[in-house]
């Protein structure tokens, strides 16, 4: 008899477990699955083989499937009323709406082909600099009050001697770190920054001695493509860090 009624609890289980039914997938969210997963770059790797739209779209519904099959589960142990969940919630809500406005910039962002010129010569610039280091910006600024009563700036080299000015070498302008590589790319032969420069604590002058172009460089045609995904990158980062400021967040 025990027998017979563990069989047939085991018989209405599985009987249950049949007559479950997955839960319907929105048509919508399939199609933006669908777009994602067509969109990954390993599924045209082989290009004499078409990707099969239908296992696409198959396997996009059982994720869609098995995504809102767990959210019920952690619904039904109460993770929404878990505080450290509703924390991490809002920090990925956050984080998700920031990248979509980024990409939205730069979908929204436009590029003119004389920006594209200039952008690509920014590019292949490259730069020979010499410079003097202080301790202190007030050291810096009274170097520059002798520059500004004619010392030149090899004589300036020679009065605060350091060990880094035997460097003489070509370098790309756009590799240098921020604050350098903007300051760099609106001078000319011969400037010198306006302003001290701080850099790992000290406070340098610098002086644009010398403009050249990288001879590896590859013609504009082969990578116009790269520069004006590159254009539209730098764009909207200047844009969000106008925003930040705006909003009293330092960028």
């Amino acid at each position: 008899m025990k027998q017979k009624k563990i069989v047939a609890v085991l018989a209405a289980v599985l009987a249950g477990i049949a007559a479950a039914k997955a839960p319907e997938a929105d048509p919508a969210l399939v199609d933006e699955v669908v777009a994602q997963l067509m969109g990954q770059p390993d599924l045209h790797t082989e290009q004499s083989q078409k990707p099969d739209g239908q296992a696409i779209r198959n396997d996009a519904v059982r994720r869609l499937q098995t995504l809102e099959v767990l959210k019920n589960g952690a619904l039904q142990a109460g993770l929404d009323k878990d505080q450290g969940v509703q924390n991490r919630f809002k920090i990925a809500e956050a984080s998700f709406y920031a990248q979509e406005y980024v990409r939205f910039l730069e979908r929204s962002e436009t590029v003119s082909e004389s920006e594209l010129r200039q952008f690509y010569e920014r590019q292949i610039r490259m730069i020979k600099l010499q410079q003097v280091g202080f301790a202190t910006e007030e050291e810096a600024r009274q170097a520059q009050q002798l520059l500004l009563k004619g010392l030149s700036f090899e004589g300036l080299m020679k009065r605060y001697p350091n060990n880094e000015q035997a460097f003489d070498d070509f370098i790309m302008a756009q590799q240098l770190p921020e604050p350098l590589s903007s300051q760099f790319a609106a001078m000319n032969r011969g400037d010198v920054t306006r302003n001290p420069v701080e850099l790992g604590g000290r406070y340098y002058l610098f002086k644009l001695s010398e403009v050249g172009k990288n001879p590896d460089a590859q013609p504009f045609e082969l990578v116009r493509n790269q520069l004006e995904q590159g254009l539209k990158q730098e764009k909207v980062r200047l844009k969000i860090d106008a925003l930040l400021e705006e909003n009293g967040v330092k960028p």
